[in-house]
C-alpha cells in the first residue's frame, strides 16, 4: 500500500509538473505580446495626468513658458512614477520648455511629435503626446521607459511563476499525501483490523462511515455484515431469554465462543496516521510564513517613539515579542494538549492564530501589533507542539525519528511556500490584505482538523512542565551547555535575527521587490528540505555528531560574513542558501548529540524533558536575534549588522567546538573511552 502511495503521489506530480510548465510557458508568451500595449497606456495616463496641470495653469492666464517650478513639477511625477527615465515638455515649434533633472542628453532624442504613440527609439520605449492647450495652441509631452524594462518585467514575472511552480508542486505532494492516507491507506488499515477481529470470533466492532469512493462501500458491506449477525444474536437473546439461549445445545457452537456488541453501540475502529495532521500543519504553517518576506516592513509603518529606542530596534520588537510568548507558552500548553487530546487542541490552537492573525492585518498601532502577535504566537505555539504530540503519539518508537524528519519538512516546506507567495501577494494587493488571506488560510487548517481527524488521544497522565530542578540539572552539565548555548541559541540568532529581519529591510533598501524578498526566503528553505535528510543519514553512519554542529556554525558564520564582499542581490541570495545548507548540516543533529554525549543525564531525566528545556533554551536565540540586529543597525549599518551577527556565530562556533575537544580530551585521559 506505501508502495502504490508513493508511485500515485509521483505520478500525479509529474502530470502537475507538466501541466503547470505548460501553463507557465502560455503566461509568459500572453505576458509578453501585452506588456508593450500595456505600457504604452500606463504612460499615456501619466502623461495625461501631468498634462492636467499644465492645462489648469494654462486656464489661469499662465502661458506655457512662463511657469515657474515647472521642472521641479516633472522631478516630483519621476518620484511617484518609477521606472520612467526622462520626462519634458516642448513647445508647438519642438523646442524642449521644461524638462526633469538630467534628461537634457536624452531630449535630444525626438523634440516632434508628428503621431501620438509609443516607438523604440534607441535604448528607450519613447511615448509622445499632442495635448491642445486651451488658447488654441499645444504642446508635447515626451516620456520614455528603459527598453530594457520589458525584459526586467519578463524575468520578474518568470521568477514569480517559477516560484508558483514549486510551491503548487509542494502543496500537490502534501495534499496527495493526506488524501491517499485519509481515502485509502487508513481505511485498509481499519479493515485489516476489523477482519484481524472476525477471525478471532470478535464481531463487536464496525469500520466508519466517513470514507469515499469504493472503500466506503465496502465498509459499508463489512458494516451491514457484521450489523445483521448482531441484530440476529440480540433478537435471540430477546426471544429465549439469556439464560434459556445459553443452555441450547447448539448456544456454544454457534454463539458461546464469539464475541457480539450493542447494534445502538458499535465499537468503531478509529485508525489515526501521520498524514491525516500534515496536511493541516503544513496549511498553518504556510498561513503564519506569508508575510515572513515584509513583515519587517510592516511593523515600520507604526513605528512610535518608545523611550529613546532606534527605529530598526523597535521594528524588530513584533518578532521578538512573538518568539518570547512562543517559547514561554510551550510547557503549559504542552501540558494541556495532552489533557484535551490532540483533535480539540489543534483546532482551538488554529482558531487563536486565525484571531491573531485576522487582528494584526487590522492593527493600527505598535501596541496592538504587539498583542495581536502575542496572541498569534499563543495559538501557534499550541498547534505547533500538539502537532509534535501527535506525531509521537500515532508512530511505533522504532520510526519516531523518521516520523519527526516528515515533521520539520513539511514545516519547511510550508515555511517556504509561505514566504514566496506572500510576497507575490503583497506585491499585488497589500501587506494587510496578504495577512488576512493568512488568516482564512489558519482557518481553513482548523476546519480540515475539525471533519478529517476523529477519536480523542487525551493522556490519562498529562506530562508536567519542567521545574526548576530540572532546569539547574541540566544546565550544570557543562556539556548540555555548550550544545544550547554555543551551537542552538546562535543558530535561531541567525534565523531570526538575520533571515526573518535584516533580510527583508535590506532588501527592501536595495529596492527589490516583496516578490524578491520571498524569493530569497524561499531558498533557505529549499537548501533545509533538500538536504536535511541527506545529512542526517550520513550523520548517523559516520558518527563524529560534534563535527557537524561545529561545521554548521562556521558555515552560519560565513554565510553573513560573506555579504561584506557581496553586497548585492545576489550576494544576498548566495548568503541566505549558505544559511540554509549550514543549518541542514548543523542543526538536525544538535538533539542527537546531547542524547550522547549526555547519556547518563538523559537517562536520569528522560527525553521528553531533556528534549523540552533544550527546546525552551533554544527559542532564546530567536527572541534575541531581532534584538540584536536591530541594535547593530542602529549603531552600526547593515553592514555592521553582518559581520556583527557573523562574528556572534563564529565565536560561539569556536568556543563550542575548542571546549567540547578539552572536554573530550579530559574524559578520555580519566575514562580511556572513544570519543564521540
Amino acid at each position: 500500500m506505501n508502495a502504490l502511495r508513493i508511485r500515485l503521489t509521483v505520478f500525479i506530480a509529474l502530470l502537475l509538473v507538466v501541466a503547470a510548465m505548460l501553463l507557465t510557458w502560455l503566461t509568459l508568451q500572453r505576458f509578453e505580446r501585452n506588456i508593450i500595449p500595456e505600457m504604452a497606456r500606463t504612460s499615456r495616463t501619466v502623461g495625461e495626468s501631468v498634462f492636467a496641470v499644465f492645462e489648469r495653469a494654462h486656464q489661469h492666464g499662465i502661458a506655457l513658458p512662463d511657469m515657474f517650478g515647472a521642472n521641479e513639477f516633472l522631478d516630483e511625477a519621476m518620484r511617484e512614477h518609477a521606472g520612467l527615465a526622462y520626462l519634458y515638455v516642448a513647445d508647438d515649434k519642438g523646442h524642449v520648455l521644461f524638462r526633469n533633472s538630467g534628461s537634457a542628453a536624452r531630449a535630444a532624442l525626438s523634440t516632434t511629435c508628428d503621431v501620438d504613440g509609443t516607438t523604440l527609439r534607441g535604448e528607450h520605449f519613447h511615448t509622445c503626446m499632442r495635448m491642445p492647450l486651451s488658447s488654441g495652441a499645444w504642446a508635447t509631452l515626451h516620456l520614455g521607459r528603459p527598453a530594457s524594462f520589458v525584459t526586467e518585467r519578463m524575468r520578474a514575472i518568470l521568477y514569480d511563476l517559477l516560484a508558483v511552480l514549486v510551491v503548487s508542486g509542494l502543496i500537490t505532494v502534501e495534499l496527495l499525501r493526506f488524501t491517499l492516507t485519509f481515502v485509502f491507506a487508513t481505511p485498509m488499515t481499519a479493515t485489516q483490523i476489523l477482519l484481524s477481529k472476525v477471525r478471532e470470533r470478535d464481531f463487536s466492532y464496525r469500520l466508519p462511515h466517513e470514507r469515499l469512493g469504493g472503500i466506503a462501500q465496502l465498509g459499508r458491506s463489512f458494516n451491514l455484515t457484521v450489523e445483521a449477525l448482531n441484530r440476529r444474536v440480540q433478537a435471540l437473546r430477546q426471544r429465549w431469554g439469556a439464560t434459556a439461549l445459553a443452555e441450547h445445545p447448539g448456544y456454544q457452537h454457534l454463539i458461546g465462543h464469539n464475541r457480539f456488541g450493542d447494534p445502538g453501540k458499535p465499537n468503531v475502529i478509529e485508525c489515526a496516521a501521520v498524514d491525516h495532521i500534515r496536511w493541516p500543519f503544513f496549511l498553518l504553517i504556510f498561513a503564519d510564513s506569508l508575510s515572513l518576506s515584509f513583515f519587517p516592513v510592516y511593523a515600520g509603518q507604526f513605528y512610535t517613539d518608545i523611550g529613546g529606542l532606534s527605529r530598526e530596534l523597535v521594528v524588530g520588537l513584533p518578532i521578538s515579542i512573538f518568539m518570547f510568548t512562543w517559547a514561554l507558552s510551550m510547557p503549559w500548553v504542552g501540558t494541556w494538549s495532552d489533557k484535551v487530546g490532540s483533535r480539540k487542541a489543534f483546532i482551538v490552537g488554529a482558531g487563536i492564530t486565525t484571531l491573531g492573525l485576522l487582528l494584526t492585518a487590522t492593527a493600527t498601532s505598535l501596541v496592538q501589533l504587539l498583542v495581536w502577535r502575542s496572541m498569534t504566537a499563543v495559538g501557534y505555539g499550541l498547534a505547533f507542539i500538539t502537532t509534535q504530540s501527535y506525531i509521537s503519539a500515532n508512530t511505533p518508537p522504532s520510526q519516531r525519528t523518521k516520523a519527526m524528519a516528515t515533521f520539520i519538512s513539511t514545516f519547511f516546506a510550508g515555511s517556504l511556500s509561505g514566504s514566496a507567495i506572500g510576497g507575490i501577494l503583497a506585491d499585488r494587493i497589500g501587506y494587510a490584505p496578504t495577512i488576512l488571506m493568512s488568516g482564512l488560510l489558519s482557518a481553513t487548517a482548523a476546519l480540515v482538523v475539525l471533519n478529517f481527524i476523529h477519536g480523542s488521544d487525551a493522556a490519562a497522565t498529562p506530562r508536567q512542565p519542567p521545574g526548576m530542578k530540572e532546569f539547574k540539572r541540566l544546565l550544570s552539565n557543562p556539556r548540555f551547555v555548550l550544545v544550547t548555548f554555543f551551537a542552538a541559541v546562535p543558530s535561531k540568532i541567525a534565523l531570526s535575527g538575520f533571515l526573518y529581519y535584516t533580510v527583508p529591510l535590506y532588501l527592501k533598501l536595495l529596492g527589490n521587490s516583496q516578490s524578491t524578498t520571498g524569493r530569497i526566503i524561499m531558498a533557505y528553505g529549499l537548501a533545509i528540505i533538500v538536504l536535511s535528510p541527506l545529512i542526517a543519514n550520513l550523520a548517523d553512519r559516520i558518527g563524529k555528531l560534534r563535527w557537524f554542529v561545529g561545521l554548521g556554525g562556521f558555515l552560519s558564520a560565513a554565510a553573513m560574513l560573506s555579504l561584506t564582499s557581496f553586497d548585492s542581490l545576489t550576494g544576498v541570495l548566495i548568503s541566505t542558501t549558505l544559511l540554509g545548507i549550514a543549518h541542514a548540516i548543523g542543526v538536525s543533529p544538535q538533539l542527537s548529540l546531547i542524547n550522547e554525549c549526555c547519556r547518563e543525564l538523559v537517562q536520569e531525566m528522560g527525553a521528553g524533558t531533556t528534549t523540552g528545556i533544550f527546546r525552551l533554551i533554544e527559542r532564546l536565540g530567536n527572541v534575541l536575534g531581532p534584538i540584536l540586529a536591530g541594535l547593530l543597525i542602529a549603531h552600526f549599518g547593515f553592514s555592521g549588522a553582518f559581520v556583527g551577527i557573523g562574528a556572534i556565530v563564529m565565536s560561539c562556533a569556536l568556543v563550542f567546538m575548542l571546549s567540547l575537544q578539552w572536554l573530550e580530551s579530559g574524559k578520555n585521559a580519566s575514562t580511556q573511552t572513544k570519543p564521540l
